[in-house]
């Protein structure tokens, strides 16, 4: 018995030591970006996110009003910190901020990658005037080569933005896990618009062999429709952990 359970600590120790090397990096908007850099944070769920799986690091690439969606004036700005909706307050510059880190050693390549937006393409859905123009089959028409190649402002679609932002991660870092987290409800977009941008990236997800975490049905309490309350966030981060945990990602 005292064999056994020798055995059981062990391997509860390795686990941990597992857990604990590992590298985190969040991409998203708001809800992600409010738990500061070092995800420090309560009022966001990636401060109990951290909590629960006590990795080795966390950088925090988020930018508050962030989009997926590019537009024909967004241009490859990684140092852009606007952190109101902007041309270039998009994913694909938290992206190319992340590949920059890296290739300077400001931080060492991420084992995890965990990207939570898409409440801005639904709330601000005007002001990204191409949102719909694809379809996730027709963005995935493109040869890849082809499409890593192209610059942002070619690409003004959600689809084509969330395969373009995703695909240019996965050539950087091969060895990484990647996560997309769809948009919870919000008072400020219609919940069919939603589920409308939670359906492409589920889409994205299943064809680039990413998992896809659901929130746009979930019920968090918030302190203003959108933005995560203390209790929310806790909520919201231990979920999103054990569903980490339950798919086997480290």
């Amino acid at each position: 018995m005292k064999r056994i359970l020798s055995v059981l600590v062990c391997i509860l120790a390795v686990t941990t030591l597992m857990a604990r090397d590992v590298r985190y990096a969040f991409l998203g908007d708001s809800n992600t970006w409010n738990g500061g850099v070092r995800c420090t944070n309560p009022e966001s769920w990636t401060y109990w996110f951290m909590q629960q799986m006590q990795p080795a690091t966390c950088y925090n690439y988020a930018r508050s009003g962030a989009t997926w969606t590019n537009t024909r004036e967004t241009l490859r700005l990684p140092h852009d910190s606007t952190a109101v909706l902007s041309p270039q307050n998009v994913l694909f510059n938290q992206v190319v901020r992340l590949l920059q880190a890296t290739q300077l050693h400001l931080q060492s390549d991420p084992d995890v990658i965990i990207i939570m937006a898409g409440t801005n393409d639904a709330w601000f859905e005007q002001k990204r005037p191409g949102i719909w123009d694809m379809t996730v089959e027709e963005a995935f028409e493109i040869p890849t080569d082809q499409l890593i190649k192209k610059e942002p402002q070619e690409i003004t679609s959600l689809a084509l933005s969330v395969r373009y932002a995703v695909e240019t991660l996965q050539l950087a870092f091969p060895m990484a896990q990647i996560v997309l987290i769809t948009p919870m409800p919000t008072t400020k977009a219609p919940q069919e618009k939603i589920r409308r941008v939670a359906e492409i990236l589920d889409g994205c997800g299943l064809a680039v062999g990413t998992p896809v975490i659901h929130l746009e049905n979930e019920t968090v309490e918030t302190k203003d429709g959108t933005h995560t309350s203390v209790n929310g966030a806790r909520r919201l981060g231990q979920k999103i952990a054990s569903l980490i945990t339950r798919y086997g990602i480290r």
